[in-house]
């Protein structure tokens, strides 16, 4: 499926072109863009959409076509004149590789220029403490993942990289995540880089799966949360068709936005040192969750608990036990947690005025039949704008790479659209 966009903006001046010279890198990346989000644009289309001359446009759309990043399409009449032709980007023009690194697993997908899911791998994160044996890997993943999509290096455009905070967005590092042990301060954006020969951009993991969402759905700016659930529960925060990154942009500052962590799942819950009650911290992790099931016997003991990858596979039988074979703790179980996880997308919703609750991430897949059981009524329920609008809410578009897919997303736009200098025409 490929990506779709909000509709190009004739009525956004800052996306006009200009005839001068010294921008034709900025036009033609306007162009690229436009066409992209249209295919079967027209070029006297574009000449209305961005302002550039007629003559202007034309030697841009040649410099595409040469360059392999588009091609006509076919040609279509409207009124006396000669058939116009239309154009379309060409999908193997360029690719971009997203990553995600989920303490449970390394998630790789390759977006074509359309935005098309061309091939993905899953592996396991290694155990090992230190992010040495990641890195290692994530470049045997990346050999494989071209190779298996016959797909040369050369044609790349970019990198993207999801990973859990805390990040210093300014220098694309990662500071102490708490579920990677041993990683400390780690400069994710210059060592991949440096060992892939390929711009390379970094976004934490849930605001990468709401960058995903957005890029695949065709609501024209949209306010969404996504609440990503993975061995960590966080949110990523669009409003006006934008995603928000908070004061961590700025020189010297970690990005915290997305940690919900203190948002209140359960009024009733255990008291959390941050002096409330029943946070998602201390009632709505995915690791608690499956230590209540051990307690209360809907799973077996021994689970390790400190362990991603074996709460996650707690959780698969959690679920399956609840909606396949009817057991009735492991359902109420999941049910209190979607209630939770309901709360915390109720409380985003009414602090800013959201048209949408998107739920996905790796563990997505156990909590979903509860969730969309639950959640939908109980948004709606307590939301305080409910007699203006509803609340969409609903599961992940993508899938189970969503927050990679974001992440490609995002290393495609950076490098082939919003950065000029890295238009590949040469």
């Amino acid at each position: 499926m490929a990506m779709q966009y909000p509709q190009p903006a004739m009525e956004r001046p800052g996306r006009r072109g200009t005839n001068l010279p010294r921008v034709a890198g900025y036009n033609q990346v306007l162009v690229l863009d436009l066409i992209r989000r249209s295919p079967g644009t027209s070029r006297s289309e574009l000449v209305q959409r961005t302002g550039l001359t007629p003559q202007t446009l034309s030697n841009i759309c040649q410099r595409l076509v040469t360059a392999g990043l588009i091609r006509e399409s076919g040609r279509v009449r409207s009124g006396m004149g000669a058939p116009r032709i239309v154009y379309e980007v060409v999908p193997t023009g360029r690719y971009s590789i997203g990553l995600h690194i989920d303490p449970a697993s390394l998630s790789l997908v390759l977006l074509d220029l359309t935005g098309d899911d061309v091939h993905a791998l899953t592996v396991p994160t290694p155990q090992a403490p230190g992010p040495e044996h990641v890195l290692e890997l994530v470049d045997e993943q990346v050999r494989a993942l071209l190779e298996e999509a016959a797909v040369p290096h050369e044609e790349v455009a970019g990198l993207g990289v999801a990973t859990p905070g805390p990040l210093d967005v300014e220098h694309g590092s990662v500071v102490g995540p708490p579920l990677l042990p041993g990683w400390g301060t780690v400069e994710l954006r210059e060592e991949i880089a440096r060992r892939q020969r390929l711009p390379v951009v970094v976004e934490k993991d849930s605001t990468a799966a709401a960058i995903g969402e957005i890029w695949r759905t065709p609501r024209d700016a949209e306010n969404l949360a996504f609440l990503y659930l993975g061995s960590g529960v966080s949110a990523g925060i669009v409003l006006d068709g934008q995603p928000l990154r908070g004061a961590g942009n700025a020189a010297g500052r970690l990005s915290h936005l997305g940690n919900i962590g203190h948002l209140t799942a359960d009024p009733d819950g255990p008291p959390c040192e941050c002096g409330g009650r029943g946070c998602v911290a201390v009632s709505s992790l995915p690791s608690r969750i499956v230590g209540t099931a051990v307690e209360q016997g809907a799973l077996e003991k021994g689970t390790e608990l400190d362990d991603a990858r074996s709460v996650e596979a707690a959780l698969s039988r959690l679920a399956e036990r609840s909606e396949h074979r009817g057991d009735p703790v492991a359902r109420k179980i999941l049910e209190d947690a979607a209630r939770g996880f309901a709360r915390v997308g109720m409380q985003l919703a009414n602090l800013l005025d959201l048209d949408s609750i998107v739920f996905g991430g790796p563990q997505w897949p156990a909590f979903e039949a509860a969730c969309l059981r639950i959640a939908p009524s109980l948004v709606n329920e307590h939301y305080v704008a409910k007699n203006d609008h509803a609340v969409d809410v609903r599961g992940t578009a993508i899938g189970g790479h969503v927050g990679a897919v974001g992440a490609a997303s995002l290393a495609m736009a950076e490098t082939m659209f919003d950065a000029p200098g890295q238009l590949y025409l040469g």
